[in-house]
């Protein structure tokens, strides 16, 4: 009896090997038909070549100009830079406000577990839900609080 599981666990092992060879054989030859395919395609001809530069140093002086453009507009438009003052101060009052709802949040949480609440704001929805166990990563790997 051993020597019939042994016979055909050894089957199973030569069975696995060959599949893994063909594979292996079969993905190597496909990597280099891939190869094969990319070396064609990176034949331009000349006048592909020449259009293909042309359009890059497009891109670089459109790039140049708008910068230009953006540079005049912060020297001359005093509306321009008191909006992005204002938007400056609106994303911090916005991250105070987050770390304002977070606290409450967490603290409601703590004292009256998991919350699953939605409130209509100028007619829309706004779900907040919290959750007591949190999953924390470092470098990829759990870390467990004590």
């Amino acid at each position: 009896m051993p020597q019939d599981f042994t016979q055909r666990q050894n089957m199973n092992t030569s069975l696995i090997r060959d599949l893994l060879e063909r594979l292996t054989i079969k993905m190597e030859e496909l990597k280099e038909m891939k190869k094969a395919i990319k070396e064609i395609e990176s034949d331009l001809p000349m006048e592909l070549e020449d259009l293909m530069l042309t359009l890059k140093d497009l891109k670089a002086q459109v790039k140049e100009r708008k910068e230009e453009h953006l540079k005049l507009i912060m020297e001359n438009n005093d509306e321009y830079n008191e909006l992005r003052k204002q938007i400056q101060l609106h994303k911090e009052e916005i991250a105070q406000n987050k770390l304002e709802l977070f606290a409450a949040a967490t603290n409601l949480s703590r004292q009256h577990g998991d919350i699953d609440e939605t409130v209509i704001i100028e007619g829309s929805p706004q779900r907040l839900q919290t959750q007591k166990e949190v999953t924390i990563y470092l470098n990829g790997k759990t870390v467990k609080v004590a």
